[in-house]
Order: C-alpha cells, then sequence, then structure tokens
C-alpha cells in the first residue's frame, strides 16, 4: 500500500480538503472531538496544541492508498483497522485527536488522516523525526500480519513485470515511437526525458491503470528506468534502438539505392537528365582501373554493376574504409575516381556510406 506521512502546522483548508473530495469523501472515524464541521474542528485541534508551545509543525497529515486490483480490495473497516494500527505504531494513543476520512472520487479508495501530535494533557506524543519512514514500516508490518501485499512488494512486482514488458517491446521497436507504442498496448505509459546535449537522457514507465487523471496526485506515478533495474540503462536502449534502426533503413534498401548513392557521391556528376544518362556517361568516359580483374572488358564490368538487381547488402563501418586499400578508376578526361575498396581480397563499392554489396561475384 502507498502510503505517506508528515508533520506540518495547518489551517482549517486542511481539514475541509479531506472532508470534500468533490463531495464524496467520507467521514469514518474521529476521536477527542466533538464538533463535525471542519472549521470548529480546527479551532479545538488548535486549542490542544497551544497547549504545547514547544511543538511548531503540531498536525501529523497523511494518507494510504491501497493497490488498485479486485484481489487486493479491501473494506473501509479493514483500511481504518490498518491506519489506526499504523498511527498507533508511531506513538498516535487514546488521547490524541483524530479524524480519518475515506476519498471516493478516484478509481480507487484511499484514506487520509489528520492527527494532533499534542495530547489533551499537553504532551507531544509523536516524533517528527523519519516519520514517514516510521510510518510506513509501521503499515507494512501490519499488512504482513493481515497477509496483505506491502507497497515494497507491490511495488517490487510491478516492476518486475514493467521490465519484462520492456524486454519484450525492445525485441520489435526499432525506435522511441514504436517502443512507446508497444508500451502501450501492454498497458504502460513510457515518459521520455531530453536534452538538447544527448537527446532521450531518461525514461518513466507508468503502468496506465495507475494514471489517476481525475485529482491531483499524492504521489508521482511509475518508476524511472533506474528505479527498475540497474542492468539496462537509457544508454543501452538508445544503442539498441540505434542499431535495430539503422538494420531497418539497411533491409529497405534497394541496390539501385547504393548504386544512386555511389554514383552520386564520385563527385564526377555532369548534367544528365537522369541516372540513367548519367551511367552511360561513366560507362563511356572509363578507360582504365589499377586492378587486373575490372579492368578486363571495362565497359562490360561497369554495365553488369549498373544492371545489378539483387545483391545482398552489407553493412560497411565507414572509419573502416577509410584504413582499407582503394581501387581507383580513371576517367579520360584525367580525372580519378576511388570507386571500390578491398577488404579481405574481396572487393566492394565504395559508396562513402554505411553500406555496400561485393561485386567480386560479377567479375
Amino acid at each position: 500500500m502507498n502510503n505517506s506521512a508528515t508533520t506540518r502546522r495547518i489551517s482549517k483548508i486542511a481539514l475541509q480538503y479531506n472532508g470534500n473530495d468533490k463531495g464524496t469523501a467520507e467521514m469514518v472515524y474521529s476521536s477527542n472531538l466533538l464538533s463535525d464541521t471542519a472549521e470548529n474542528q480546527f479551532q479545538e485541534m488548535k486549542s490542544v496544541a497551544d497547549r504545547n508551545k514547544n511543538v511548531k509543525n503540531w498536525a501529523l497529515t497523511g494518507y494510504i492508498s491501497p493497490e488498485r486490483s479486485e484481489e487486493n480490495e479491501i473494506s473501509n473497516e479493514v483500511l481504518v483497522d490498518i491506519t489506526l494500527k499504523a498511527l498507533q505504531k508511531v506513538g498516535v494513543t487514546k488521547d490524541n485527536q483524530i479524524r480519518l476520512d475515506i476519498h471516493n472520487s478516484t478509481r480507487h479508495k484511499h484514506i487520509h488522516f489528520i492527527v494532533n501530535r499534542v495530547n489533551t494533557h499537553g504532551q507531544n506524543t509523536i516524533t517528527a523525526h523519519k516519520i514517514g519512514e516510521l510510518f510506513g514500516q509501521a503499515v507494512r508490518e501490519i499488512c504482513k500480519n493481515m497477509n496483505l501485499k506491502t507497497d515494497v512488494e507491490i511495488s517490487k512486482e510491478k516492476k518486475g513485470k514493467m521490465l519484462d514488458s520492456l524486454h519484450h517491446c525492445l525485441k520489435k521497436a526499432t525506435n522511441f515511437d514504436e517502443l512507446i507504442t508497444e508500451m502501450e498496448q501492454l498497458g504502460y505509459k513510457v515518459i521520455l526525458s531530453e536534452n538538447v546535449k544527448v537527446g532521450v537522457s531518461g525514461m518513466r514507465i507508468v503502468k496506465i491503470s495507475d494514471i489517476n487523471t481525475e485529482t491531483k496526485r499524492e504521489y508521482l506515478a511509475g518508476y524511472k528506468l533506474s528505479e527498475i533495474t540497474n542492468k539496462l540503462k537509457i544508454k543501452d536502449i538508445k544503442e539498441i534502438l540505434e542499431n535495430k534502426e539503422e538494420i531497418s533503413k539497411i533491409k529497405k534498401l534497394t541496390t539501385k539505392d547504393i548504386l544512386c548513392e555511389w554514383a552520386c557521391n564520385s563527385q564526377f556528376r555532369e548534367f544528365c537528365n537522369s541516372f540513367e544518362d548519367y551511367q552511360k556517361k561513366l560507362v563511356n568516359e572509363i578507360y582504365f582501373v589499377d586492378n587486373e580483374i575490372i579492368n578486363n572488358d571495362i565497359s562490360g564490368k561497369f554495365e553488369k554493376i549498373f544492371g545489378i538487381k539483387n545483391k545482398k547488402i552489407e553493412k560497411i563501418n565507414v572509419e573502416e574504409v577509410e584504413k582499407l586499400d582503394k581501387i581507383s578508376v580513371y576517367l579520360e578526361n584525367g580525372k580519378v575516381w576511388e570507386a571500390f575498396f578491398k577488404k579481405n581480397e574481396k572487393i566492394y563499392l565504395n559508396t562513402e556510406i554505411s553500406v555496400s554489396f561485393q561485386i567480386n561475384e560479377i567479375l
């Protein structure tokens, strides 16, 4: 169960909020309070708090919010019982003023409490130090005794399911947009954080059914990626998606796409009406290649290269190409064109992009 507890100085507005909740609030318990209106109850609490001038933040306020699931649904009576037992564990006694309200305006009920730390004898019974942590521990102990899931158990279970879903969607998605769509289909909202320097810099995953659209949240929904796992970081996800996106683009490329890129990057293109005109011009101008295999029947070899319709496209590291032996083509106009490169005795087109294909089979 999600929960919160803090000490603070309050006004009558706090009691009005707890007792309203868009008209759906239900006061389910009160102790040591005679009035039934927020304003009068505040005055009662304030007059008791004034008996101890050393306590400035005299109110203990917070909530307990059960998990939204049918198997974990609990009655109002049980929710009140859990709250009172948890409050007792952090110092609340029969002499403290208490008001409990159950809110029903959201898709699942939760209980709010306001307690006067100063009891009717003027004594401060509740220590402020680490009160949120201590109250959380108290709620967990009570839930375990009642065989109810604790907030820690629920959180661990949610994170595990989120991580499984994320791994599943990463197998399908090739970019962040697709990842967001895939996760949404499994019931999760992915919220990305970005900055100018690195782009996507963080991720939060929220179970859509946990999103409260009807009122302001008491706590931030979902979990950051770093809270879900320490084995998968945002840079790992970016690398996975970038590689898959690159591979996806490569798979969509045709041989003609590569040939067009190859020819256009040659820097020998003159004014031509079409790629076909350009390739004819190139074939006519080539008179020598510094490779004996290609040099035989120059025109025929180049026409075969341009005529390829279906060839296995390979991913090529452009930086690696810079270190390999280049095969130059010499044109009749005296210009030199590094049109090919050799890698492990295999010859590839020097496309100057991240993909290419071998031409050995047609030489």
